[in-house]
Order: structure tokens, then sequence, then C-alpha cells
């Protein structure tokens, strides 16, 4: 059934449908999104996160295919090992994006063997593309590094940052469109008709954009830049946070996004557009040069421009800068009054300055400077002024102030002899002022130039993160098959069920060996129909395993299932060469711990009994189901549902047992017992097991051997208690 509203969708109401068609523009293109699983861009909407976004991915393909994880994975043991190998996997990833794409590939029934072939088509180029990369002058480990930086591309939000600007002009016409317009939902606009208004309305802004060009500032102010008034309807020339919050809340993900077309430049770009599709790459370094000179918290960065980076320290250092001065000019000052010699000693000098205080000051008027002068001579005032004027041109310096800047801060000392010498509020409020307003107006002259130079970007960012995310899926895929030496199998259909498998190891161990933990050996199989074809043995489709204790039985039947659900997802096994006779149902039952009471006895009779009634076919891989009540009965029971799985002609199964001749007694059908053999404990007591089983052969389950080695390694009454024991298996 095709999907044809988002409200169909379950998990979609009124307000997600309108978010997704705001977003993607339409109905029809957040279906198309939805259907190709872009969990990145669905979960960058506003309130859809990545966990909705996969359940909204999966319940659409359930809607339209009908297909779920459940339709092939029968059993709450066969999803528990694919939970466990899609884990495997998943550690290949460097984004979201991969591992829920991978959670929307589960298993399928051979019936849908064109999208598992789809799916083959992938993991080929998954396999090219790390061949390329491995030819590459860069490592996986550099991809990686920058693929973990991608996150879904967050909008811009509604509620910039435009406090400290305000737009004024002097027409009204302009004024009313501006205010009824996006201008006014983000800035205060100003009409102003009266010249004698300006000054004193605008100067205590930050940033003043003036429109028009009849401009009625009979000053210049350090705060106010002029638009001409056709730039009016240009939104970037008034607001350019419009655009620059897009890329400054998503830089680290943009140029990441860069980067990495840096490193793919250095693959062959035929080869390249071949596996992902048409990128343009040199837009996106291009990009990546420009997101340089951004913050991100989108205010320019002092590199991109050397007066703004001058202006910017200025104001940031200028508090410590008069700090530093401030203090050395009192140092000099009291080291010049206290060398002096003049009427007076200095001491008494700095006695006297310290006893003139501000209550002094207030009733007193400069009554005691005038005293004061009387001690003291001219050479010393002018001594004292010289100091002054050193400190006030040292700050300037410190400041790197321009030499129209400088009647700013002239005046911040007092030119008169007091001590210690405190700065001018006045002038300090004035320079303050004044280096504030002239960098936010730099900022926003830059910020215009950064927006016009990033908004082409813009969309192909959008489309570039899609496919670096489709990159880190491929590059998943292929890292796990390189890591796992895997290889696809060859998938059958219509020419009989089973399963050829030739050298295969088992996905959980190899993870071990890689550990160093222990060495896999492999194991060649034939079951089924496609033995037969193979001729390796005669298509027997029920068979029991028979064999030693901790020789692999359980490996075994874990390993044929862990490669049909990796084989029916569409991605290669771990074996050498493998031939998969597609089924359209995979049931797996694990070893059950203890005899099971008589409940459990009677859950398990209905859940085979499902199983037997399935028409489809299936692969039933059983682990020691005897311990559903005593050996006797289980035997018989195990048979009776054999004989009845021997019935459908296109189902296989592999039952684990060490009641294998028992339960050929009582079938019906001739069934085949494969046995892997234990032939001795070896120099350091650990068994000595073929790993592969022998066809048609019943193997013991060698418990003798397993006791011989305790009582070797075991001492004093133990080990009497294992002597013991073994003199019953001679006797």
């Amino acid at each position: 059934m095709s999907v044809i509203n988002l409200r169909e969708i379950r998990g979609i109401g009124p307000s997600v449908e309108e978010k997704l068609k705001v977003y993607f523009g339409g109905e029809m293109a957040a279906l198309t999104a939805l259907r190709e699983s872009r969990i990145a861009e669905i979960s960058s909407i506003e309130g859809i996160g990545e966990r909705f976004a996969l359940s909204l991915c999966r319940n659409l393909h359930f809607q339209e295919t009908g297909e779920r994880i459940q339709n092939f994975l029968k059993t709450e043991d066969a999803i528990l090992l694919y939970n466990r190998t899609t884990d495997i996997i998943s550690k290949f990833a460097n984004t979201i994006y991969s591992r829920s794409k991978l959670y929307l590939f589960f298993p399928l029934p051979i019936t849908a063997l064109e999208k598992i072939r789809e799916r083959q088509e992938t993991t080929h180029r998954a396999q090219k593309l790390v061949t390329l990369i491995q030819a590459s002058p860069y490592s996986f480990k550099d991809y990686d590094i920058l693929l973990r930086n991608l996150s879904p591309l967050k909008e811009q939000v509604n509620q910039l940052d435009t406090a400290s600007r305000i737009i004024a002009t002097a027409d009204r016409e302009i004024y009313e469109e501006l205010t009824a317009n996006e201008v006014g939902n983000h800035c205060e606009i100003l009409l102003i008709e009266e010249s004698e208004q300006v000054s004193e309305i605008i100067g205590g802004y930050d940033e003043v954009i003036w429109i028009g060009s009849d401009i009625l500032i009979e000053e210049e102010l350090s705060n106010t830049i002029t638009i001409s008034e056709s730039q009016r309807n240009d939104l970037i020339q008034i607001i350019p946070e419009k655009i620059l919050g897009f890329f400054a809340r998503n830089k680290i993900a943009l140029e990441s996004i860069s980067r990495m077309a840096q490193l793919l430049q250095t693959l062959p770009s035929l080869e390249l557009t071949a596996l992902l599709g048409e990128i343009n790459l040199e837009m996106l370094i291009k990009m990546g040069n420009e997101l340089v000179n951004l913050e991100e918290s989108g205010e320019p960065t002092q590199k991109f421009n050397e007066e703004y980076s001058r202006l910017l320290r200025a104001e940031q250092t200028f508090e410590n800068k008069l700090s530093e001065v401030l203090i050395g000019l009192n140092e000099e000052l009291e080291k010049k009054l206290q060398d002096t010699t003049v009427h007076l000693e200095g001491e008494k000098i700095l006695a006297l300055l310290k006893g003139i205080t501000e209550e002094d000051r207030r009733y007193s008027g400069d009554t005691g400077k005038a005293e004061l002068r009387e001690y003291l001579d001219d050479e010393l005032y002018l001594a004292v002024e010289e100091i002054i004027t050193r400190a006030e041109e040292k700050l300037i310096k410190r400041l790197d102030l321009k030499s129209d800047e400088i009647d700013f801060l002239v005046g911040i000392f007092p030119r008169e002899l007091r001590y210690p010498v405190d700065p001018v509020d006045e002038v300090v409020n004035r320079i303050k002022n004044y280096l504030r307003q002239r960098r936010a107006i730099k900022s926003f002259e830059l910020k215009v130039t950064l927006a016009k130079s990033l908004k082409q970007f813009e969309d192909i960012a959008k489309s570039a993160l899609n496919y670096m995310l489709e990159l880190d899926y491929h590059l998943m895929i292929g890292k796990f098959t390189l890591s796992y030496n895997l290889v696809l199998p060859r998938l059958v259909e219509g020419q009989g069920t089973g399963l050829l498998v030739e050298d295969g190891r088992n996905l959980f161990l190899i993870q071990q060996e890689q550990r160093g933990v222990l060495h896999v050996e492999p194991v060649s199989y034939a079951i089924g129909e496609l033995g037969k074809i193979a001729g390796s043995v005669n298509g027997e489709r029920i068979i029991l395993l028979s064999g030693a204790n901790s020789g692999g039985k359980t490996t075994l039947i874990v390993s044929i299932a862990v490669m049909v659900i990796l084989g029916q997802m569409g991605l290669p096994i771990p074996c050498k060469k493998g031939s998969i006779g597609g089924f359209k149902e995979l049931h797996y039952y694990r070893k059950a711990s203890g005899q099971m009471d008589a409940g459990a006895f009677e859950t398990t009779l209905q859940t085979l009994s499902q199983m037997i009634m399935s028409p489809h076919s299936r692969l039933v891989l059983a682990d020691e189901m005897e311990s559903m009540s005593e050996p006797g009965a289980s035997a018989r029971v195990i048979a009776a549902f054999l004989d009845l799985l021997g019935r459908s002609s296109d189902s296989v199964g592999v039952f684990v047992t060490h009641l294998a001749q028992l339960i050929a007694k009582y079938s019906k059908e001739k069934l085949r017992i494969d046995g892997i053999e234990a032939h001795g404990l070896s120099e350091d007591l650990e068994l000595i097991v073929n790993r592969t089983p022998i066809y048609y052969k019943y193997a013991k389950s060698t418990p003798e051997l397993i006791v011989r080695r305790l009582q070797q390694v075991s001492k004093g009454k133990e080990k009497d208690i294992y002597s013991y024991i073994l003199e019953a298996f001679d006797s």
C-alpha cells in the first residue's frame, strides 16, 4: 500500500505534519525523505529527535511494504542474535545516522530478494570505497575524526541577537514599510524628521543603520552606517545574522564537511561519483575557507580583518591597560614627590596631598591646592604634568589608537597635582563608548560581507551533509567487511533451500581473536539441497548435531544463524565462500538453563507448534531442547516435532543434542546425524577437537575426557574424587 498523505503514517499528527511540510517544502518531498530514511534531516527539525525520526521511517516502511523485523526473525533468541550482530557493525559508525539506518536494514525474507540484492550493491560500493581510501594519502582515522563532528544541521532561530541595533530613517514611507515587514520583527525602527533630535536619539546605540542619503546629522557619529534606499529590501544589508546564524550554529559540522571534501579530492573523481553520487567538492572547500572568518557566536573572527581585530583588542583590554598605566603613573609620581627637596620634604608633601580629602575639596574648592602651591615651585608642577602626559601617551600606544581617535582619550588623567591620580570618569566612559560603537559598526560591516559570501553555500551545505552521512554509512559497512574479512554470499531462490559454507567462522569469536584471547578455527558445513548440489551430502534437511562437550556445536549453529541474518540483510558473511538457499523465516532457540517446569514445558510446546504450522520456508536452529523433560520423554517429543517439520519440503533444521541416537530411534523419518569429535587431551590438557562436523557420524559427548582433565589438574582429596569417577568409565 502506497502512503500518499503524511497523516496516514502512524505517529504523525497535525503539528509534526506541518513541520515536515515546511522543512521539506511540501508533502511529497517530506514523504520522499521518510522513504529514503533521511534521518539526519528529519531529526534536525525542531521537536523531532533521532529516535522519533527513526520510528517514523520504520512505520512508513512497514505500512507500505508490510516488512518488519519479526517477519523473518521469528523468535526472541533470533532477534537477540540480530541485536548482537548489529552492535558489532554499529561500532564502525561515526554518526547516529549510520547506526539508525543500519537498524532499518533488518533481514528480509527471500521473497524480497530484489531488495536484498540492492543492499548487496550498497555493500559492493562500500567495499570499493574502503579500497580507494586505503590507496589514498589519508587513513580511516582521518575520516573518522571529521565524521564524528557531523550532526543534523540546526535551522536558524527566530530570535536574532540584534538588541543593540536600530534602523533609522527620515522617510516616513520607508519607516512604515520596514515596520510592517520582517525587519520590524528583529530591530527597533525610528523615524527621525528633525535634525536636532538625531544625535540625542541615536547616540546611545551601538549600531545605527541609517537608510537614505538625506542623513540629518551635523557631526560624524562613530555608531552609524548609511545604506541607500534601494538596499532596504536586501535583508543581508540590514540583518546579516539571518544568514550567518545558520552557519554559526552549524560551524563545527560544516567545517568538518569542508575538510572531508579536501580528503575526498584525493580519490579518483569518476569512481567516487559512481559510488556516492555527485557533489561539488570545490564549493565545499571554498565554504570552509569562508567559515574560518566566522565565530560560533556569529561574530567575525579577529583574523578576518586587521582593523576589527585592533578595535576588539582595544575594547577588551581597555580596563587592564588603563590599570597597568595608572599603577605606573602613580608609582612614578610617588617617587618624584618623595625625591623632591623643594621647600618641604617629600614625605610631608605626600602627607599634605593625602590630607586633602574629597570632603576638603567639596567644601574648600581649590584652597588646599592653592596653599600647597605656595610651597612648590613651577618646576615640580611641570615635571608632574610631564609624567601624566607620558602616561597618557603610553596608554594611547598600548591601545593602538589612531590619530583621529586620540581626542577621545585626551584628558583621561587630570593635569593637576594629586596623589594618587584617578582617571576622569567622563573621559573613561567616552573612550569606552567610542571603542564599543566602532567595534560594533565594523563587526556589522564584516557580517554583511560574510553573509554575502556564505549565502551561496546554504543549499549545498544541506545536501553535502546527506552526502557525508551516506559516506559514513558506506564506511561503516566497508570497515566491518574489512576488519572481519567478510564476503558476500550467493543468495539462491528456487533452486533448493539450505546452506553451504566453506571456512566459516563465528562472528563473536572473531571479536575475541582480534583481542588476542583465542584462535578461531574455520568450519565448513552443508545442509539441505545446496549441500547436495555441491556434492557434499545427500541433501538432508533435518540434521542432528552430536559430539563433544565444548566441541563447538553451539558455536556452529550460532554461526549459521548469524550468517543467514547477515546474508538476508544484504551484508557480507564471515567465511571464505558461502551460499544461502534463502529462507522466509529463521527460528533460533538457544539452550535452556536447567530443566523446565510444567509451565515452561507447555509454553515450549506451543512455540514449537506455531513454528510447525508456518506455511513458509524456514531455517530452524535449536540447541539442546532435551531439557524440556526427562531424556526419554524429551527424545519422543523432539522426534515427533522433527517428523512434522520434515513434511515441509522447503524447511531445514539443525538440532544440537546429546540424545541423537534416542531421537533417531523414535523418529519415523530417516534423520542425518553429524558429529563433532574429540580425540583426546593435548599437553596443555585442552580438548583436541575437530571443529568441522563429520557427516553421517555420531560423536559421543566425551564426558570421560573432561573428567580426566579435571583429575589431572586437581590435587588431594579432589583428585581422589575424579579418579573414582574415572573408574566408573572403565568398568
